[in-house]
């Protein structure tokens, strides 16, 4: 009598499972909507990122009004950072709550939001508060084109994450981090650039980068740090 064994079922790699790919598509998806409703190049969104003198010009021609390419842009964004965070969370097994991979992603949809929330309310409320609106108003175009560029970069990136299997995807996680560090030290370059020739006070301009910008991020290192260990 010749007993067979059940085979041990395969465990899902979750990389490149339906859903994973359902989200990897959605930013291209919306990516194409944008580029028939609206020429508004990649290109145009690099030179905004790198040229100061591009970025103010771009700065001054914006129209008034909600544009609804770039709610469509800031959607396409928020999805492939959240991804890419979710593909970060897979491969450092790093969890909140002990969600399920998909609440994972969902946890990380909120946090991406509600960051950009507060960052735009506490940019205007400063704003306000020390009478330099137009320059808080600047500062947020230019945060909102980084954040754009970074969404779209991460559109490819997270497909070689998933997909390119000749190479290992931490070498790909750490090309991204690199990449989104260098454009978030070079938005802190701009900052100061846009304050400074505004003469605005060099103590408060500190104290704003403080507050908002590194105290935020040291927490979520620290806490991130903790999780992983």
């Amino acid at each position: 009598m010749i007993i067979q064994k059940i085979p041990e079922p395969i465990p899902e790699d979750i990389l490149r499972s339906e859903w994973v790919f359902v989200l990897l598509m959605l930013p291209v998806l919306v990516y194409l909507i944008v580029s028939i409703i609206e020429k508004y190049s990649f290109a145009s969104i690099i030179k905004i990122v790198f040229s100061n003198k591009f970025a103010k010009t771009a700065y001054r021609n914006t129209t008034s009004g909600i544009q609804l390419y770039q709610v469509l842009l800031g959607i396409l964004s928020i999805i492939s950072v959240s991804t890419f965070i979710f593909f970060v969370e897979i491969h450092f097994d790093i969890t909140f709550f002990n969600l399920k991979p998909f609440m994972l992603w969902l946890f990380n949809l909120l946090l991406v939001s509600a960051a950009i929330l507060f960052r735009y309310l506490s940019s205007l409320a400063v704003g306000s508060l020390s009478r330099t609106l137009d320059a808080f108003r600047e500062y947020l175009f230019n945060i909102s084109r980084n954040f754009k560029f970074i969404g779209i970069l991460l559109v490819l990136l997270n497909f070689f994450i998933s997909y390119l299997v000749s190479v290992p995807d931490k070498y790909i996680i750490y090309f991204a981090i690199c990449i989104i560090v260098i454009i978030l030290i070079y938005s802190m370059i701009r900052l100061g650039y846009i304050f400074l020739i505004r003469r605005f006070s060099l103590f408060y301009l500190i104290l704003y980068l403080c507050t908002l910008e590194f105290f935020p991020a040291l927490i979520l290192l620290r806490y991130l740090s903790s999780q992983a260990q």
